[in-house]
């Protein structure tokens, strides 16, 4: 192989495949990234660590083809540091020892052979969709958060829904104490179809979507995997197996207390109220609750660990009676800073029930739901 690359080009490349590469594993193999250099100018590098793979395709100054598969981790810390220019590449497929040139610096690093690198999943297509990456990375953003990260108690809630009705993306992510639910419309001509992805893949995907609205993603769909295809690489993962929960009547639950707040001071408030909560080393965060005494259209909240007592009061729009319901903080606050509204709607029905958060303007778009934490007096 002999290859030449522009110094941006190729960091570009490596940062979206490193994505996929598994940073601690027993098989040295999965450390690395597969470069194919093909005679027509064709340079295809891979990640792949089995649950995700990313394969980006480009072109550039090829003289001689061939592949590698060579440390993830060191190749790209090298062209990190090298010098703003023009690099040449060439590998001795007899000992797969690489040879990384540029202005006054020269590497040699030891690769390993491409053949034992695990090939990139085929994918029959049985769905495909296309989405904005915009529109992707804020539904994402509004509901990863609440994928659960305990792979031994349901495996099937590592991962969020993604569910197409009527021409309506629904993505859901619940880790039984919370859920995250947010919808766009994408194409009405669409057929129904739901499948699970892997919170892990999601928040790679999640790093590589662009802000550009003019940007788009397809979205293919197999028996096994899922693809996201992009402009020159595409990122492929497979599918969680097993029937997700059936969140859609927790979502119609009537609610008879409506709390309207400023999003920013409330959350300022319970950001005040954790500082203590998370410097009591002799509790567990999750243990803490901070109370909510909702009257007189204000929330006072208050918490009390051994390290002391916070109470502070934020003005609101209630609508009901009054209530004193508590929950862990984290939970309140990551489902705050997924919103994007100046104004939220709060909605409680008793103490023991859970709180759902909405959007103000009515519009449906969004939509969490956090159980409360028992309280003790």
């Amino acid at each position: 192989m002999k290859l030449t690359i522009s110094k941006q080009q190729l960091l570009k490349i490596i940062n979206t495949v490193q994505k996929a590469v598994s940073s601690k594993t027993i098989m040295p193999i999965l450390e690395c990234i597969k470069i194919d250099a093909e005679a027509n100018g064709t340079l295809a590098v891979t990640g792949n660590n089995l649950d995700l793979c990313i394969e980006y395709i480009d072109e550039c100054n090829v003289q001689e083809g061939g592949s590698i598969a060579i440390s993830s981790k060191i190749f790209g810390e090298i062209v990190r540091r090298l010098p703003d220019s023009d690099i040449l590449i060439t590998v001795n497929e007899e000992n797969n020892v690489m040879t990384i040139k540029c202005g006054k610096s020269e590497f040699n690093i030891q690769g390993l052979s491409s053949y034992e690198y695990p090939a990139v999943p085929d994918i029959t297509e049985t769905y495909r969709f296309t989405i904005k990456q915009t529109v992707l990375k804020k539904m994402i953003r509004k509901t990863i958060f609440a994928v659960s990260q305990n792979e031994a108690r349901k495996p099937i809630l590592t991962g969020s829904l993604f569910e197409i009705e009527t021409g309506v993306l629904s993505i859901v992510s619940t880790d039984g104490y919370r859920l995250a639910m947010c919808k766009e419309i994408v194409d009405s001509s669409l057929e129904s179809k739901k499948f699970v992805l892997p919170g892990l893949t999601l928040r790679e995907i999640f790093k590589v979507l662009e802000d550009d609205e003019e940007k788009t993603v397809s979205v293919i769909v197999s028996d096994r995997h899922a693809m996201f295809e992009f402009d020159r690489y595409r990122v492929i993962t497979r599918l969680l197996e097993g029937e997700y929960i059936n969140y859609k009547p927790v979502l119609t639950t009537p609610n008879s207390i409506v709390v309207v707040a400023n999003t920013a001071e409330l959350s300022e408030s319970l950001e005040r109220a954790s500082l203590l909560i998370n410097d009591d080393i002799s509790a567990k965060a999750e243990k803490v609750p901070v109370r909510l005494n909702i009257v007189m259209d204000k929330i006072e909240i208050t918490c009390m660990t051994g390290k002391g007592k916070v109470h502070d009061v934020v003005d609101v729009s209630v609508s009901g009676d009054d209530i004193e319901i508590g929950f862990n903080h984290k939970y309140l606050l990551e489902a705050l800073r997924a919103c994007e509204e100046e104004e939220v709607k709060m909605e409680f029905s008793n103490p023991r029930s859970s709180c759902f958060i909405r959007s103000n303007s009515n519009d449906d778009s969004y939509v969490f739901m956090i159980l409360p934490v028992r309280l003790y007096n």
